[in-house]
């Protein structure tokens, strides 16, 4: 006798509505955009508050031909730092007078006293220019914040100017001259060019290439990427948490009298997958309305929003499964640990690799990735979204391998749901798991 829907559907429609009336969905619903709108909001505050800390840093120059061009530069550099309205812009840097390598230890000596002064606070850097001969050879920046590089960037790049042009001169060459012939051309970021649509003003006419936006070829594919995984993130693990406190509730045991464990299973994974679907009708919706304030509004076709439902589906299906038999294997979300680590890892994988996606969609670890079932309901919903896109081949392989994956999470995830719900005691090992599964 085989599944009854009914049943299902009274499942999937109570999870549903349990959830959604629920104080916990309401703040899952608002926790992302408040998240990324406090992520933007902080983002310009920091941007407008430049640091304008003062760099104090000492010269030990051993070529004793670069300090007092350095000195020079710095006291230009002051110069402008701060805008008409007197407000400082970028932060001052305070050149100090080099202590003499005096006494035992010579150099070392006055490296180590110089480093007792940075970490002491007193200095923020001292820089060794070393010399081959009369020329400079190499600048070392010694500091306690190597990430701070405001100061370095200035230093290496005034150093060079400055031994560039001693360089032209010794040469006989016109720096002017020189520095204009090896000035860079400007490389543009361009679309290919195309003919435009049959019908209109210009039907059929070459159209010029067009700059490269990086909103839709960079901002909209990773968006929708996490929109997925935020939506999974959101969701999935309540399923976790509802089968473990209804088995601790002994409540699991009351359904099972009126329900079998793979109707009450599948009522769940629907009844979650109709709030993942009002989550990502929200969140789209939302994003559509900011999009098309911006001018965007043609970012979102019917292709991609198709492709959107039709991958978080599937997500929630294989991962929702996975969750569900964790939870139904465990008797308190401490021992739910150890057996997530695996479900986790797979559904942080495509964390781990968007970026190389994004830089590259055509290449074989973005192809491999794509049409990896734990990974394709994101990544390749990504590329689809980018240029070039997918073949469409590559888009049906990965929804036939995501599609059979599921189904497996699904028929596996219902046999350990079937063996767990009702096992209390000791956490099963991941061989007695897969023992679960094998048992006809």
């Amino acid at each position: 006798m085989g599944p009854d829907l009914r049943k299902i559907w009274v499942v999937a429609t109570t999870e549903f509505g349990s959830s959604v009336r629920t104080k916990s969905f309401l703040i899952s619903l608002l926790a992302l955009p408040i998240i990324m709108g406090a992520s933007i909001l902080l983002q310009t505050i920091v941007a407008d508050r430049a640091d304008v800390k003062t760099r104090r840093f000492v010269v030990v120059d051993e070529s004793k031909t670069l300090e007092p061009t350095i000195a020079k530069a710095v006291k230009d550099y002051n110069a402008g730092v701060e805008s008409s309205d007197a407000k400082r812009t970028r932060p001052r840097f305070e050149l100090e007078p080099t202590p003499p390598a005096e006494g035992p230890g010579g150099d070392s000596a006055q490296q180590l006293a110089l480093s007792e002064r940075i970490r002491r606070g007193e200095l923020d850097a001292y820089v060794e220019i070393t010399a081959e001969g009369s020329e400079p050879a190499a600048v070392r920046y010694h500091s306690d914040n190597p990430n701070d590089s405001i100061l370095r960037d200035w230093l290496g790049q005034t150093v060079n100017t400055e031994v560039r042009a001693r360089r032209f001169r010794a040469a006989g060459v016109d720096e002017a001259l020189a520095m204009r012939l090896s000035r860079p051309v400007e490389v543009e970021n361009l679309q290919l060019v195309e003919r435009s649509a049959a019908t209109g003003d210009e039907p059929g006419a070459i159209k010029s290439a067009a700059k490269v936006d990086p909103v839709r070829t960079a901002l909209v594919p990773a968006a929708l990427m996490f929109v997925v995984f935020m939506i999974l993130m959101t969701s999935a693990p309540q399923l976790l948490n509802s089968v473990i406190e209804e088995k601790m509730n002994r409540v699991s045991e009351v359904l099972l009298g009126s329900v079998s464990p793979f109707e009450l299973m599948m009522g769940k994974l629907l009844g979650n997958a109709g709030i993942a679907m009002l989550l990502a009708v929200l969140y789209i919706g939302g994003a559509y309305g900011v999009a098309a304030y911006h001018g965007y509004a043609d970012v979102m076709t019917p292709g991609l929003l198709v492709a959107l439902g039709g991958f978080l589906l599937l997500a929630i299906l294989l991962y929702g499964s996975l969750y569900m038999a964790v939870g139904s294997a465990c008797n308190d979300l401490k021992d739910a640990q150890s057996l997530m680590m695996p479900v986790m890892l797979m559904s942080m994988l495509p964390v781990f690799v968007w970026t190389a996606v994004l830089k590259n969609p055509s290449s074989p670890l973005s192809v491999g990735m794509s049409l990896f079932p734990p990974a394709s309901p994101f990544l390749m919903l990504m590329r689809m979204a980018m240029n070039p896109a997918p073949p469409i081949w590559q888009v049906i392989l990965a929804v036939v391998l995501t599609s059979l994956t599921a189904l497996f999470c699904v028929w596996a995830g219902g046999k350990i749901f079937r063996t767990g719900l009702l096992m209390q005691g000791k956490t099963p090992t991941f061989a007695e798991l897969a023992k679960w599964v094998l048992t006809k």
